[in-house]
């Protein structure tokens, strides 16, 4: 008989430090560290949020759990921000509904999954903003107003546009500066 999911998850992870490991609608999914180009997007997307998270306290934090629910998938997102005294599930995971950001830079392996499948996991556990970055298309899409099975609202924006991040951010992003 197989082991449950979340023994699997804990062993792989355990296994695998080195990588970020999450489960994916029922899924183990491991991914290999980001190539440079993925890296380099994530930092300038850092670079936008940093002076802003500082300035109000809050943290900034790569490759951390979040937390979905008990018979939730686990997902593992590029950066996720969260207030000074986050709600914890485990040393390695975060509730979602105790987050402030999520975001995720788009690779050739995760668009199915960064576009479709975890707002469905995010929306409902009370992430509420998820950004996903997409430096292929160089474009930035803003999951808000989470209720239910999904979002309120998606704002897309490109090269030409700003994108303002809602409360608790109040903060315009210059998205151009993200390529």
């Amino acid at each position: 008989m197989a082991a449950p999911l979340e023994e699997r998850f804990r062993t792989v992870r355990e296994l695998h430090p080195e990588y970020r490991v999450e489960t994916v609608q029922g899924r183990i999914v491991v991914n290999e560290a980001g190539t440079w180009q993925h890296n380099t997007s994530l930092f300038r997307v850092m670079r936008a949020l940093f002076a802003p998270a500082v300035e109000r306290g809050w943290q900034i934090w790569p490759n951390i759990t979040i937390h979905l629910g008990l018979q939730s998938d686990r997902y593992v997102p590029d950066l996720t921000v969260v207030p000074r005294s986050p709600r914890l599930h485990k040393e390695y995971a975060v509730h979602g509904d105790s987050t402030l950001l999520i975001v995720d830079v788009v690779s050739s392996g995760s668009s199915y999954d960064d576009y479709y499948v975890k707002p469905r996991g995010y929306s409902p556990a009370g992430v509420p903003l998820y950004l996903v970055v997409d430096p292929a298309q160089r474009t930035v899409r803003l999951h808000s107003e989470p209720g239910g099975l999904a979002y309120g609202r998606e704002t897309i924006a490109s090269v030409a546009e700003p994108l303002f991040l809602p409360a608790p951010w109040e903060l315009p992003l210059n998205i151009a500066a993200f390529w």
